[in-house]
């Protein structure tokens, strides 16, 4: 079995997947609305930028949180920014699935 040629059939596989056929339908959608776009971008910014703090093991202010979760509620009473996060989210749950599983592959040759 050639790893890479595993690889290459996962790629395959995601592309194929009703996650990521959702995802690209959602952003081509989200592209064509000019008030959600940015909005969007922005609120996916500071969600990724609170993520980075506590990665780093610290907390973030909880001013910052409040207006993370004022922007995602605002965002959803916009019918193509909320269905584009919800695709996203699905989509980062499959990615995230799979990193673990190669995390645990990983962590189990190195540490026996």
């Amino acid at each position: 079995m050639n790893v890479y040629d595993e690889m290459n059939n996962l790629c395959k596989a995601m592309k194929e997947s009703r996650e990521f056929s959702m995802m690209k339908e959602a952003r081509i959608k989200l592209a064509t609305d000019k008030t959600a776009e940015p909005l969007v971008k922005d609120f996916l910014k500071q969600k990724q930028d609170l993520e980075i703090i506590q990665y780093s093991g610290k907390q973030p202010e909880k001013a910052d949180i409040e207006k993370v979760q004022k922007l995602y509620e605002v965002l959803q009473l916009n019918p193509v920014a909320a269905e584009y996060l919800q695709t996203y989210i699905r989509f980062q749950m499959m990615v995230g699935d799979i990193s673990k599983s190669i995390g645990d592959t990983i962590k189990e040759a190195v540490e026996g």
